[in-house]
């Protein structure tokens, strides 16, 4: 009896210890894996005609992940020739993941009548307030300085909110993005330049999520009085691969052109 209960114990120690290995203490790890956070979908877009990140024209509420660094250039034809051509670059850094400063930039080819170049640029900040999440939307506040030629010197604030809405994830159409938002700027006024007050202007948009990264865009924007004749708005493609992102869309920018514009972009990002 002594002996079959020392076998016993022999072969239950054996299986207590397990694979433990020779003059080490067995300790049970009770530790359970905290649950892994849920992917957060932010409508990170490419750059815009005002300069930070969002859909054609106006910037949105998405932040650059931390660490995150991007450098992006558009073109724009505001009448499909090569009488006025656009140039816009940004370059910016997620300093957290909802917080991103960076720098905006443009350059006006003036070819018509005269070989004229004019040109602003300056840093831009944008905070995220609010994630997307539950019924409240994703909400930020940002703003972005450009100084260069007097006439175009302006400072600009601006407050955006998303909020996406699921369709589904296996299908065509994955989800779609509401996009709202408000800007200020202030213009430099010396004499002579065809400015009188500042500009505020609402806009919003939809996004449209499909397969393969592509994103349809479409958005307007509210009219300035003292300077455009029409309402500015904009329709076309974004393709947000994970280092290169393209864009392209028909856009009329409310200025005193006829036709709607050619809008044509790209960035890459890396992170440190």
């Amino acid at each position: 009896m002594k002996k079959l209960f020392s076998l016993t114990a022999i072969a239950s120690l054996i299986l207590i210890t397990g694979t433990a290995r020779a003059g080490e203490p067995v300790i049970q790890d009770k530790t359970i894996p905290p649950p892994e956070e849920e992917h957060y979908h932010a409508s990170r877009g490419l750059i815009t005609l005002q300069g930070p990140s969002g859909m054609f024209i106006n910037p949105t509420s998405a932040t650059l992940p931390q660490g995150k660094f991007t450098m992006q250039y558009c073109l724009f034809f505001p009448n499909r020739d090569t009488d006025v051509v656009g140039h816009g670059t940004l370059l910016a850094y997620g300093i957290t993941d909802w917080l991103e400063i960076g720098a905006v930039g443009n350059l006006i080819d003036l070819n018509a009548g005269a070989d004229k170049e004019v040109a602003v640029g300056g840093p831009m900040m944008r905070v995220r307030l609010l994630r997307d999440k539950e019924w409240w939307p994703e909400i930020s506040v940002g703003g972005f300085v450009k100084w260069g030629t007097n006439a175009i010197n302006s400072s600009t604030a601006f407050v955006a909110a998303s909020k996406r809405i699921p369709i589904d994830p296996d299908g065509f159409f994955k989800s779609i993005v509401v996009q709202t938002g408000f800007r200020h700027t202030w213009f430099d006024q010396p004499q002579g330049t065809f400015r009188t007050e500042d500009s505020r202007r609402g806009y919003g948009g939809l996004e449209l999520e499909l397969p393969y990264r592509f994103y349809v865009i479409g958005e307007w924007t509210q009219k300035d009085n003292d300077t455009d004749r029409r309402n500015p708005f904009a329709y076309g493609l974004q393709c947000r691969l994970p280092g290169v992102a393209l864009t392209c869309a028909l856009l009329q920018d409310g200025g005193q052109h006829e036709r709607i514009g050619i809008y044509s972009g790209i960035g890459i990002s890396f992170g440190f």
